[in-house]
């Protein structure tokens, strides 16, 4: 699960869909969009664990965000400066 959503957010790091995000954002719209893979595969967890699921994925997302861009500030910065490096 974490090589998926390693990929998912590398795919979504860079994106210039959503541009004014924060680190908050980006990862609840990462957690909802693998939350919604998983509802699309049929995926089910037992009653009354939904909420472990939840925590979770979003301490997969959060831990693997952590590691994509350590060493910058935020989200913002961390896509400036990948941006710079695509122009130059």
């Amino acid at each position: 699960m974490k090589t998926w959503i390693a990929n998912l957010i590398d795919e979504e790091l860079l994106s210039a869909t959503i541009s004014h995000e924060t680190n908050a954002e980006f990862i609840d719209r990462l957690c909802g969009l693998c939350l919604d893979e998983i509802e699309a595969q049929k995926g089910f967890s037992p009653f009354g664990f939904g909420e472990s699921v939840i925590e979770e994925i979003t301490a997969e997302v959060t831990e693997i965000f952590r590691m994509k861009t350590y060493g910058f500030y935020n989200l913002s910065m961390y896509r400036q400066h990948h941006l710079r490096r695509r122009v130059s």
